[in-house]
């Protein structure tokens, strides 16, 4: 069939078809995937984060069911029953005091809500991002966003000198230096709105924050009276073996947690749902009428993300989740590959970097995918493995080994 989409994706030679439930056990998410040919493949990509649960878990299609057959959408000067359970349930699972969170449906949104949020309740108008950093498409999300190329031609940030449709004031930083983030509250801190950051950057290769640096930050923001907002779009969700990545690398100390936390990716376990958290005393600033979302909370995608969070509690998934990267580093270390150069990896959250300035990881999505294994590419250079939770052991020697006789096929 032709393609009729715009071309802004670098496209897989492959139609996925469905999942197959048979690939895992009974009451579980499939971890497999069969294409249009019959061809089956081990899906470590999984939307790219989305499926904590795998595709199709029972008790999650059975909750999307009900809800189905009960209310799909409703405005959001309504109430309804999943709305309020999901910002119960979030409220629960965040170390801030007192929250309230702003429901939508993708990652980038809640970047969008969480840059406005800053700005209202500061009346300052500068972030400061980081390097390698991603954190979505839109105007706001692309400024904090690192790459160059997805920036052009829509904006451009501070010490930039590319003339594009618009200007944001957004310093970008070395990540992990906090000499850098205290030189630039020096230099501008009473303009600082927010420092946003990824605890651990995803799309970048898998690159995780300390805990020295992360408190640091909080630090230097409560000197300065800015905001510190923490990105879990990728990281969140449970994927490192905690709710948050901020968790597992700082703790749960509510006088160490950062003023703002936005989630999306696996928070649905599969369906488009996202959410800003914050402090009541912060969220008063948002207004009626400041920001709004006619999909976002809509009941199918919280009931969708309240049988989440529950299946996560009741079959233990964030022990599962964080037992992935010991499980790999052991097969690893009983069947070296001299070719990888590191393993970056935190839960469920694993980069494999190939070594070697001649040695580039970009051919390696479509040779592993011949193999039977679906992964991503990250920086051209990181094998990025995004397995649900519950996979262990099989899964990622499944894996480790697709992957060398990749690099021997390479």
């Amino acid at each position: 069939m032709q393609d009729l989409r715009w071309p802004t994706y670098a496209v897989r030679q492959l139609v996925l078809d469905a999942a197959v439930p048979e690939s895992a056990p009974p009451g579980q998410g499939a971890l497999r995937v069969r294409d249009t040919d019959g061809n089956v493949y081990l899906d470590a990509v999984g939307g790219i984060g989305c499926l904590p649960l795998g595709h199709g878990h029972p008790k999650w299609i059975a909750a999307v069911e009900a809800q189905m057959h009960k209310l799909v959408a409703a405005a959001g000067t309504f109430y309804t029953e999943p709305q309020q359970q999901l910002a119960h349930a979030l409220a629960q699972r965040v170390p801030l005091v007192d929250a309230r969170t702003f429901i939508a449906n993708t990652g980038t949104e809640v970047t969008e809500a969480a840059l406005k949020l800053a700005f209202r309740a500061t009346g300052r108008d500068m972030v400061l991002a980081f390097e390698r950093a991603f954190h979505g498409r839109t105007l706001g999300a692309i400024a904090l966003t690192a790459n160059p190329s997805y920036r052009e031609p829509y904006v451009t940030t501070v010490g930039e000198d590319a003339r594009r449709f618009a200007h944001m004031n957004v310093v970008r930083l070395p990540y992990g230096d906090l000499g850098a983030v205290q030189a630039a509250f020096d230099r501008w801190g009473d303009r600082i709105a927010m420092v946003a950051i990824e605890p651990i950057q995803g799309e970048a290769g898998v690159f995780s924050a300390t805990r020295e640096f992360l408190v640091g930050l909080r630090e230097v923001c409560n000197r300065h009276g800015a905001l510190l907002g923490d990105d879990e779009i990728q990281a969140g969700s449970g994927r490192t073996g905690k709710f948050l990545a901020w968790s597992t690398i700082v703790g749960d100390d509510p006088t160490l947690a950062p003023d703002i936390v936005w989630l999306a990716k696996a928070l649905g376990g599969g369906f488009p749902v996202a959410a800003c958290v914050t402090h009541a005393r912060l969220a008063e600033h948002m207004v009626k009428g400041s920001h709004g979302s006619t999909f976002g909370g809509n009941p199918l995608a919280c009931a969708a993300a309240v049988a989440t969070l529950r299946i996560f509690d009741e079959e233990n998934l964030f022990a599962s989740a964080a037992a992935q990267t010991p499980t790999l580093l052991r097969i690893i270390e009983s069947d070296p590959e001299p070719r990888v150069r590191e393993v970056r990896a935190v839960g469920a959250m694993i980069g494999i970097e190939i070594g070697g300035p001649a040695q580039s990881a970009a051919p390696l999505g479509d040779i592993m995918q011949r193999l039977g294994v679906l992964v991503t590419i990250c920086g051209g250079h990181t094998v990025r493995v995004l397995l649900p939770y519950h996979a262990g052991e099989t899964e990622l020697r499944e894996i480790w080994t697709a992957l060398r006789r990749a690099l021997v096929e390479d």
